[in-house]
């Protein structure tokens, strides 16, 4: 495991990102699991998160607005499918949750205890690897994945 920096894999149709973060497992779920911290790192560099409505239990849906530095808003919804707290979190990502499924992916956020800290591991998986490409092409979906672990360690550095 990288420590301070994000470690990034594709495979096929499955991106997985891992990154030490020197906080307990139970902080670091945390960060992912309360509206009001999620505000503060969310999304890329540049991005900024209003959050619509986030029933944060299995079933429960995420509704949010990723508010772009070019002044564009990207609305997103999410439906938690498993959740084991300090363990994992498992989501669909569903679109805009208008209609439009132009990005649909699943992903699995693991919470690994490793010492007196914590090893995260997303995993980002699409429906075939073409749609992995086109969803990179298009939004620069691994590079952005890799800036918003980066701002979470931003985060939490702040919170120390």
């Amino acid at each position: 495991m990288i420590k301070n920096n994000v470690e990034t894999n594709v495979e096929g149709n499955k991106v997985i990102y891992k990154r030490y973060f020197d906080v307990s497992a139970e902080l670091l779920f945390e960060m992912w699991s309360m509206p009001e911290h999620l505000a503060e790192w969310w999304g890329p560099d540049g991005f900024t998160l209003t959050t619509k409505r986030m029933d944060f239990t299995n079933g429960g849906i995420w509704e949010f607005i990723m508010h772009g530095p070019d002044g564009h808003d990207y609305k997103n919804k999410i439906q938690f499918t498993d959740i084991k707290e300090s363990h994992h979190i498992y989501y669909k990502h569903l679109g805009d949750g208008e209609g439009d499924h132009d990005v649909h992916f699943e992903s699995k956020i693991l919470f690994e205890a490793n010492g007196e800290g914590t090893n995260l591991i997303m995993e980002q998986i699409f429906p075939s690897k073409e749609e992995l490409e086109r969803v990179n092409e298009k939004y620069g979906a691994i590079e952005g994945a890799k800036q918003h672990i980066g701002n979470l360690a931003k985060y939490l550095e702040k919170l120390k």
